[in-house]
């Protein structure tokens, strides 16, 4: 996908773009209430999320970044104060939607396993977005510095306690047979990080067909049980 240009648009210190109040959307990519600075922020961001997929944290710099929205590197410093900076932003927004999807989640009055399906429909969606890709992707052990990537994970690690206790739930109301909460969790987070690999928006399935076919088969199993074989009358020959 294309990366639309930025015009260089000089601003005083004072001038400088406020949060927006509502959504923004860019190339696909919505946020809502950017700490940053309004529209221009996440349009490098996305710039910055997408390039990051492609190349990799590492082997992309800011002047990459730069380069792909035809701006200079002072202009994007102006917005962002370094390429980790950037990183964890775009891993913010992403974090940002997964709580607002999980707090709908919350509002729904259904059983555990039909709430925790409504959860993992919700979180693929999140993560076929070029943040929620980057957010898996690129936010691996040594990426980010120690204090960023520690706010990252107290919101990743609060979802995980959330489908825990929503599997808990499901136990209890009968719509989820007695498993281990922890391991069930990892199995579908695992499954569904993974998408962010091989997910291409122009891919014969969407997000929601493929939550759909893993969700099936988290739910019916994938081993086959033959139906049983009725065993042979035997005639009462009064003998």
């Amino acid at each position: 996908m294309a990366i639309a240009k930025l015009k260089q648009i000089p601003r005083a210190p004072d001038q400088r773009m406020q949060p927006p109040a509502k959504t923004v959307q860019v190339d696909g990519n919505v946020a809502t209430s950017l700490d940053k600075r309004s529209t221009k922020s996440l349009q490098i961001l996305s710039a910055a999320a997408k390039i990051f997929n492609r190349r990799g944290f590492h082997e992309t710099s800011v002047a990459d970044v730069a380069e792909a929205l035809g701006v200079s590197k002072p202009f994007l410093y102006y917005y962002l104060k370094n390429k980790d900076d950037i990183l964890f932003e775009c891993s913010r927004i992403a974090t940002d939607h997964l709580h607002d999807m999980l707090d709908e989640v919350r509002k729904a009055n259904v059983s555990g396993w039909d709430k925790l399906e409504l959860l993992f429909r919700g979180y693929a969606r999140v993560m076929t977005t070029d943040f929620g890709i980057c957010l898996i992707r690129n936010t691996a052990p040594g990426s980010l510095p120690g204090d960023s990537r520690e706010k990252l994970w107290v919101g990743r690690r609060r979802l995980n306690r959330e489908v825990e206790q929503i599997i808990a739930r499901g136990i209890a109301d009968g719509s989820i047979r007695p498993v281990d909460p922890i391991a069930l969790s990892f199995a579908i987070f695992g499954a569904f990080n993974w998408i962010t690999y091989w997910f291409r928006e122009n891919g014969p399935l969407t997000p929601d067909e493929i939550s759909e076919r893993f969700l099936d088969v988290f739910a019916r199993g994938a081993r086959s049980v033959p139906t049983p074989v009725p065993a042979p009358k035997i005639r009462n020959t009064g003998k």
